[in-house]
C-alpha cells in the first residue's frame, strides 16, 4: 500500500477500522496525522469504539495511578508463572479520590467527607468539577449520603444520582429514625444544575455502597420495614423516567449472620446478590428475568476453589470464565483468582492493614470528551 493509501478511503471505512482497534493503539493513531486526530474526536468514532471496547478490570497501584488488566471470557486473564498480572495500558486520575464508577469511559470520583465530586476520561484527559449539592447542609448536619452513576437507555443522558439524609437543625429525633424520608438529587452532565426528585421512601440505605448500572437503573440493597420487622430490598432506580421501585430478594437462610453483606453485581449480564456461610460457601442469587423478583436462581460454589480463605462477610463475583477460572473481590481486602486448570488460588492483590480496602472497578475505556457536554467547565489534566 502507498503511504496515500487512507487519503482515498470513505472516512466511514476508516473510522470502522480504527474503531477495532485496542484503546492503546488507537490513542496513538492521534499522532499519525492531523485528519485522524480530527476523527477520533468524531461522535461516530466514539460510539462505535465504545460498541467494541473490551471489558477490563481497572485496580489502583500508586497514588492517582491505575493499571488496566483486559478480560477475556474465552481465556481469563493474562498471567506470567508467578501470576502477576500483564496491563494493557495504564492511566493517572485528576485526584487521589476512591472511584465511584464508570460508565463508557467516563469515572466517577470523589464525594468522601464531603469532598468533591469528579467526573473524568483518563484517555481523553479531561474532567469536570460537579457543583456542590450541599450548599444548606453542614457536615454535621448529614446523616448519611450515597452516590449513584450511570446512563439513561433512551436518551442517553449520563446522570450522577445523590440519596441522603438530614438531620434536624435543632433538637433530637422525634421519631424513629426509620420514620424519616430519604431525600434525592439528580445531576445530568451538560446541564449545570442538581435537580430534586421525589423519594418519599422511609427505606434505609446501605451506607458504603455505590449504586450499581445494570439495564439502565441504578440498584442499591436497602432495609425496609414491612410490618413488625425489618427485611432486605433492592432498591431501583430508573434513570430514565427518575423513578424509585423496590425488588424482593431472596431471605437470607438460618445460620447466616446479619452482617454479611448481599451487594448487589452483575455477572453473565443478570443481576446478582451473593453471600458466603459460615463453611465458606459462597450462594449466587441470580435474577434471570431482570425486574420480576419471582425468578431469583441459585448457584453454590463450594470445594476448593474458598478452601485457601478466611471467613468474610463480602464477595462479589466479578467474573466467572469460560474456562471455569474465577476473578473475585473476597471481602474488599483480597482481589484473587481461582485457576481451574491448577485448582488453586492466587492473590493478584491484597491489603495488610485491614481498615483499607482495595481500589478496583469495572471499566471500559472510550474517547467519549466532556467537551461534548454543554454548560460544563472543563479542565484538562
Amino acid at each position: 500500500m502507498g503511504e496515500d493509501f487512507f487519503q482515498y478511503l470513505p472516512s466511514e471505512i476508516i473510522v470502522d477500522i480504527l474503531s477495532r482497534l485496542h484503546t492503546r493503539d488507537a490513542m496513538a493513531c492521534k499522532f499519525v496525522c492531523k485528519p485522524w486526530l480530527v476523527l477520533l474526536a468524531t461522535p461516530e468514532f466514539v460510539n462505535s469504539h465504545i460498541s467494541r471496547s473490551i471489558p477490563c478490570l481497572a485496580v489502583k497501584t500508586h497514588s492517582k495511578s491505575y493499571d488496566v488488566i483486559d478480560i477475556v471470557d474465552e481465556f481469563g486473564l493474562d498471567f506470567d508463572e508467578e501470576y502477576h498480572w500483564e496491563s494493557s495500558f495504564n492511566f493517572e486520575l485528576p485526584v487521589d479520590e476512591p472511584i465511584h464508577s464508570s460508565v463508557n469511559g467516563l469515572i466517577f470520583q470523589g464525594g468522601i467527607d464531603h469532598g468533591d465530586l469528579i467526573l473524568c476520561n483518563p484517555v481523553t484527559r479531561d474532567y469536570i468539577t460537579l457543583p456542590s449539592p450541599r450548599q444548606t447542609t453542614s457536615k454535621d448536619q448529614l446523616a448519611f449520603e450515597i452516590f449513584g452513576f450511570g446512563v439513561s437507555r433512551t436518551t442517553d443522558q449520563y446522570k450522577v444520582v445523590r440519596i441522603f439524609l438530614e438531620k434536624p437543625l435543632h433538637g433530637e429525633y422525634k421519631n424513629p429514625r426509620h420514620e424519616f424520608k430519604n431525600e434525592c438529587q439528580v445531576y445530568t452532565v451538560g446541564t449545570g444544575m442538581w435537580r430534586k426528585v421525589p423519594s418519599d421512601s422511609p427505606q434505609r440505605f446501605c451506607h458504603s455502597l455505590v449504586g450499581l448500572l445494570f439495564n439502565g437503573n441504578l440498584h442499591w440493597r436497602v432495609i425496609e420495614k414491612a410490618k413488625h420487622e425489618f427485611v432486605e430490598r433492592i432498591s431501583c432506580f430508573d434513570l430514565e423516567t427518575e423513578l424509585f421501585s423496590t425488588f424482593h430478594i431472596p431471605p437470607r437462610p438460618p445460620g447466616i449472620a446479619s452482617h454479611c453483606h448481599k451487594t448487589p453485581f452483575v455477572l453473565r449480564d443478570h443481576l446478582c446478590l451473593s453471600y458466603v456461610t459460615n463453611d465458606l460457601v459462597v450462594v449466587i442469587w441470580s435474577m434471570k428475568e431482570y425486574g420480576d423478583d419471582k425468578y431469583w436462581t441459585k448457584e453454590v460454589l463450594t470445594g476448593e476453589v474458598f478452601s485457601q480463605l478466611y471467613e468474610v462477610f463480602y464477595a462479589c463475583l466479578i467474573r466467572i470464565f469460560e474456562n471455569g477460572d474465577i476473578l473475585m473481590d473476597w471481602d474488599r481486602k483480597k482481589l484473587f483468582y481461582y485457576s481451574n486448570k491448577t485448582k488453586s488460588c492466587h492473590d493478584l492483590l491484597s491489603r495488610e492493614d485491614h481498615n483499607a480496602d482495595i481500589s478496583t472497578t469495572l471499566y471500559a475505556s472510550s474517547f467519549l470528551s466532556l467537551k461534548n457536554f454543554a454548560m460544563e467547565n472543563v479542565s484538562s489534566f
